[in-house]
C-alpha cells in the first residue's frame, strides 16, 4: 500500500512530544534489529508476523508512517495512538481523534473535517475504513416521467439494477420490480424505459395493473394499463380514477401515514360494507396485512384509497 500517515499530539493548535517510553514499548517489538536502549533512529523500519511492513521517520513530535501495509502495521499504529493521545493524519483523509475534546487543539485548517473514533473503538480496521478510498456512487439516469405514478422508486415499483433489460437488452440503472400480466411475458427484469415507451407492452401484448375502476377516456385507459408501473398487492391491483382521469399512486400507507389524508380515509368508509370499519382502519398497517393504497386526484387533488380486504 503506498499510502503515508502521520501521528502527532496536539496542543492549542502546535505539535507536542508524544510519550517516547509508549513509543518504543509499542513499536519497538516490531522493529527490524530492535530500537537502540536510548533515543528513537531518524529512520527505521517494521516488520509483523502477518508480513505486514512500514518505513518509519520522525521523533516524539511527530511520527510518519510510509509505505506501510494493512493489517497488524495499523493495529500497531493504533495502539500507539490509544497509549500517547495523538492525532492520525492520513494522507487526503480527515485527522482521527479519539476525543471530541482534542478538535480545538488541532491546527484550524484541520478541525472542520476532522472526524472522531471513540478511544476504544480506535483500532487498525477502523483506521483503515477511514483511508480505504470509496468508489463514486454510480450516478443513474433519470427516470421517465410517469404521470399517474410520479414516484415509482418510493413506492417501491422500481429498484437499481446494474443488470440488462430483459425487454431491450440495455443496462438502464433501473429495473420494474410490480406484476407484468402476459401469457409470455418475463416475471422480472423489464426497465422503466421499456414501460414508459410502450415497447414492453406492445412485445409482450402486456399490462401493468389488473384493472381500472371508474370510466377514463380511451387514451387514459391505454397510458395507465400499457406504460404506468404498476405495484404489488395482495389480491389484484386496481387503479382508482376521480374527475373522469386517472389518479396519482401515491404508495402504500397504514393506519399511521392515513391520518394526515382524512379524504381518503372518508372514501375508504365508504367502501366498507359494514360497521366494523374503525377496527379496519386501525388493523391497517404499510408494511403488513391488511393495507391500504393511496392515490390522489391529478384534477381537485382530493386523496383516494382503497385496501385489501382480509
Amino acid at each position: 500500500m503506498s499510502y503515508s500517515l502521520y501521528l502527532c499530539r496536539f496542543a492549542d493548535g502546535q505539535p507536542t512530544p508524544m510519550d517516547e517510553s509508549a513509543i518504543r514499548e509499542v513499536l519497538g517489538p516490531v522493529t527490524v534489529g530492535g530500537l537502540p536502549p536510548t533515543g528513537l533512529p531518524d529512520s527505521w523500519d517494521l516488520e509483523t508476523e502477518d508480513g505486514g511492513g512500514s518505513e518509519v521517520y520522525g521523533d516524539a513530535l511527530g511520527l510518519t508512517f510510509n509505505r506501510f501495509s494493512p493489517g497488524q502495521i495499523l493495529d500497531h499504529v493504533a495502539a500507539l495512538v490509544r497509549r500517547t493521545g495523538a492525532a492520525v493524519l492520513p494522507l487526503d483523509c480527515p485527522v482521527i481523534l479519539t476525543s471530541e475534546a482534542d478538535r480545538r487543539h488541532l491546527p484550524e485548517s484541520l478541525r472542520a473535517e476532522a472526524i472522531v473514533v471513540a478511544l476504544e473503538a480506535l483500532t487498525g480496521q477502523a483506521i483503515q475504513l477511514v483511508i480505504t478510498p470509496r468508489p463514486e456512487p454510480r450516478q443513474r439516469p433519470l427516470l421517465p416521467r410517469f404521470p399517474y405514478h410520479p414516484s415509482p422508486v418510493a413506492t417501491g415499483s422500481v429498484t437499481t439494477s446494474d443488470a440488462p433489460c430483459a425487454c431491450c437488452g440495455q443496462e438502464r440503472g433501473w429495473v420494474y420490480t410490480g406484476p407484468v400480466h402476459a401469457a409470455d411475458a418475463p416475471d422480472s427484469g423489464i426497465c422503466p424505459y421499456c414501460i414508459a415507451f410502450g415497447k414492453a407492452a406492445e412485445r409482450y401484448d402486456a399490462t401493468f395493473i389488473d384493472g381500472i375502476e371508474g370510466d377514463v377516456p380511451q387514451n387514459v385507459a391505454e397510458t395507465l394499463l400499457k406504460r404506468t408501473p404498476g405495484f404489488l398487492t395482495r389480491q389484484s391491483p386496481t387503479w382508482l380514477t376521480h374527475c373522469g382521469d386517472g389518479a396519482e399512486f401515491l404508495g402504500l400507507a397504514g393506519a399511521k401515514e392515513l391520518e394526515k389524508y382524512p379524504d381518503a380515509v372518508d372514501h375508504l368508509r365508504q367502501r366498507w360494507p359494514d360497521d366494523r370499519f374503525d377496527d379496519f382502519l386501525a388493523s391497517l398497517d404499510k408494511d403488513d396485512q391488511p393495507t391500504a393504497y393511496l392515490f390522489r386526484c391529478r384534477v381537485c387533488a382530493t386523496h383516494l384509497a382503497y385496501a385489501d380486504f382480509p
